[in-house]
């Protein structure tokens, strides 16, 4: 056997055998002293029969006698195994070949192959390691730096606790104002660009700001509206080989929820890229999912640019990650996204690509099954069905190893070229203002870039401008809707509910500005006002002789305020009001999505003696453990369900709310219906001993003045 052809094949500590018949086997060529000891039948003898020496050898026999009764030229591999001989371990591949009619069975000895996979997962788990590590030290320094920030009353430039933490980080750290003016950094984020063999021209914090806008395109999205954001860069120092950045970018807001500063912090993260390195793989995948990584997938979108055949860039973000991380760790949370890449990965076409290009990220060039030179409606319909299938996948519950389940989703931004752009650049900034804009649904969603989108996203830039300055100018008012007892008629209590008088002189609708408020976090001083303007109507009305209760409403996003409790007791003390005149309410949609922080808010305001209502019930998906673990007062019947009851409907068409008012009725709770708009509604209400209600057929919500004047018509008809 000619040794010099088997090592230009790879085969270098190997075996050769030639199949003579299904029981023997001729050895042709042995490098090494291992053959002996793991199939002893071979020793004095060039012709043999195998004697079950070895399972795994024999186990691909079966394989490789189909391969070898069909004589056809052509190879199959075993794949790896171990082998205990007496004084070693051996790690062994066994091929079996047709080459001209003779059939071959080789088996090569792999241990430098197995060293080295080794040594590339271990790469792999120090890379891993170290990036958990990097970006705990971010997470710590954020949510500290936010801390001492956000103390309004300090002057920043006598802030010495800020100048402390920044001293004692070894995070690079760089703070500017809104205009990115630099107003502090530290030593370390210095030591990071200082190099005695190199001369910037710029210091080293309009550096860092220069790489981040050169090297990424979300950049204008991100600080435009003020949105957090972590990532990689790259400086290229020559004569040097550059060095890589993990950098944090996070906008400190004070308590009206503006910026007031952004953190920058740096960590060079060269060594890990050069353990990457040393694996091709690892060096354009990433090491969590497997998938192609940012860098990677760049070379290919512009590749796929230079073919000039239409395609769509599809920008892939996991909604309520975040929230994963903080109430699991971020092992939970990497198990999660190996799980969700695997998912998505397995309804990409084989001439797509996904990657991962970020740390909750990912990137999908989707191919269209045609030569056109241009988009069709067609292919939107195509874009739409995949990236459905790509969201009903993340939707479904994660189970992990640790037991526990998990539920995430997923919001996709789409860009079209030639459509839309020509330029890579170009393409990952619209994709990447698509996708922002499909994170202002509640639900994951799909959004596609056009000039509308760009135009919306000035006019939600502008709204939260005019909402800032709407909180400021006392442009608020609080209507306060009737809410009845049915068997008597009375007012026993209402809702209070927030408008805004714009300077141009219209009423914007809640509708429109409520959903900004909460993603902006604007909610939090608006809601702080809803709760001092209600205390301040209670103790008017209690002055006034009609002390009846206010209902305010909780958001999703002031529930997680944790100084919430606080201030609703400080504010209850100041305005000097009975705790027991004020309720709020809450959605479904609260209970479920931040139950431990539910449970604990309402433990304690109903230890002030406020009572808790269930706000739009029905629609949701709560357990009912959460109506008896709560502490609930009230479920107010979603108006949806009241609206069905008319003069077409059917017996069934009332069913939920006979359930609601029964299960209610059973747990010891009050029953609100919202919504009644007609005598029929009521009366149906009444009827199914739900006494309480609210609606148009009542009373519109109405300013302060008309609802005292409707109180007083009240008394005067008794």
């Amino acid at each position: 056997m000619d040794a010099s052809l088997l090592a230009a094949l790879g085969f270098l500590d190997c075996i050769v055998f030639q199949r003579l018949s299904p029981n023997e086997f001729e050895v042709l060529y042995k490098a090494g002293n291992w053959l002996d000891e793991l199939l002893p039948e071979t020793v004095g003898s060039k012709i043999f029969s195998f004697e079950h020496n070895s399972a795994y050898l024999e186990d691909f026999l079966i394989d490789a006698e189909n391969l070898w009764l069909v004589n056809k030229n052509g190879r199959i591999d075993s794949g790896m195994w171990s082998e205990q001989l007496s004084n070693q371990v051996i790690r062994l591949e066994a091929s079996a070949v047709v080459a001209d009619k003779k059939n071959y069975l080789i088996v090569n000895k792999l241990n430098a192959k197995y060293k080295q996979k080794q040594e590339t997962l271990q790469i792999a788990r120090e890379s891993l390691l170290t990036a958990d590590k990097i970006s705990a030290q971010h997470d710590y320094l954020h949510s500290r730096l936010e801390e001492l920030l956000s103390e309004t009353e300090r002057a920043f430039p006598a802030n010495q606790p800020v100048t402390q933490a920044l001293a004692q980080t070894d995070l690079g750290v760089a703070i500017f104002d809104t205009d990115l003016l630099l107003l502090n950094s530290n030593p370390a984020l210095r030591s990071i660009f200082d190099d005695t063999n190199i001369k910037t021209n710029l210091p080293a914090d309009k550096l860092l700001l220069e790489l981040f806008r050169n090297q990424y395109p979300e950049c204008e999205r991100i600080f435009s509206t003020a949105s957090s954001w972590i990532g990689e860069i790259f400086w290229l120092n020559p004569p040097l080989q550059g060095k890589w950045l993990k950098l944090s970018i996070q906008p400190i807001k004070n308590d009206a929820q503006e910026v007031q500063n952004w953190l920058f912090s740096a960590s060079d993260v060269t060594q890990v890229k050069y353990l990457l390195k040393r694996n091709e793989k690892l060096t354009h995948f990433d090491a969590l999912t497997n998938l192609p990584n940012r860098q990677y997938f760049w070379q290919n979108l512009e590749k796929k640019i230079q073919q000039n055949r239409p395609f769509y860039l599809l920008y892939l973000d996991i909604k309520q990650f975040k929230r994963i991380n903080e109430i699991h760790g971020h092992l939970i949370g990497d198990e999660v996204i190996r799980e969700l890449s695997i998912r998505l990965n397995n309804l990409v076409n084989a001439d797509d690509m996904i990657a991962k290009i970020g740390g909750t990220e990912f990137a999908v060039i989707l191919e269209l099954k045609h030569s056109h030179a241009q988009i069709s409606s067609m292919d939107q319909d195509y874009a739409v069905t995949f990236a459905e299938k790509l969201i009903g996948t993340s939707c479904l519950p994660f189970y992990l190893s640790s037991g526990l389940k998990c539920e995430v989703g997923l919001n996709v931004g789409v860009a079209a070229f030639p459509k839309d752009s020509s330029s890579a650049e170009d393409l990952m900034k619209y994709a990447d203002l698509a996708v922002y804009a499909a994170k202002k649904k509640s639900i994951s969603s799909i959004s596609f870039y056009s000039k509308e989108l760009v135009d919306a996203s000035r006019k939600r830039i502008e709204m939260e401008d005019a909402l800032r300055n709407a909180l400021q100018n006392q442009e608020f008012e609080l209507y306060l809707q009737p809410i009845l007892n049915l068997s008597n008629g009375q007012i026993i209590k209402a809702e209070a509910l927030i408008r805004w008088h714009h300077p141009d002189g219209h009423m914007v609708s809640p509708d429109e500005f409520i959903p900004l408020s909460e993603q902006t976090g604007l909610i939090i001083p608006i809601g702080k006002w809803v709760i001092k303007e209600a205390c301040a109507i209670l103790k008017r009305l209690t002055s006034q002789g009609e002390p009846i209760k206010l209902s305010i409403n909780l958001s999703p996003r002031q529930v997680g305020d944790r100084q919430l409790f606080e201030f609703i007791s400080d504010t209850l003390i100041e305005s000097q009001v009975n705790p027991q005149q004020l309720e709020i309410e809450l959605t479904e949609g609260v209970l479920i999505d931040n139950y431990d922080r539910v449970h604990f808010l309402l433990a304690e305001v109903r230890k002030l003696g406020i009572s808790i209502s269930i706000d739009d019930f029905g629609t949701g998906y709560s357990s009912l453990a959460y109506l008896q673990k709560l502490p609930i007062d009230q479920l107010k019947i979603d108006r949806s369900f009241v609206n069905e009851i008319n003069e077409n409907s059917q017996d069934s068409d009332g069913a939920i709310i006979l359930a609601v008012i029964a299960m209610a009725h059973n747990l010891k709770l009050e029953v609100i219906a919202e919504g009644v708009e007609t005598e029929l509604q009521r009366d149906f209400l009444k009827q199914h001993n739900c006494n309480i209600a609210q609606g148009y057929l009542f009373s519109r919500p109405l300013p302060y003045d008309e609802f005292c004047e409707l109180l007083a018509a009240q008394k005067a008809k008794k």
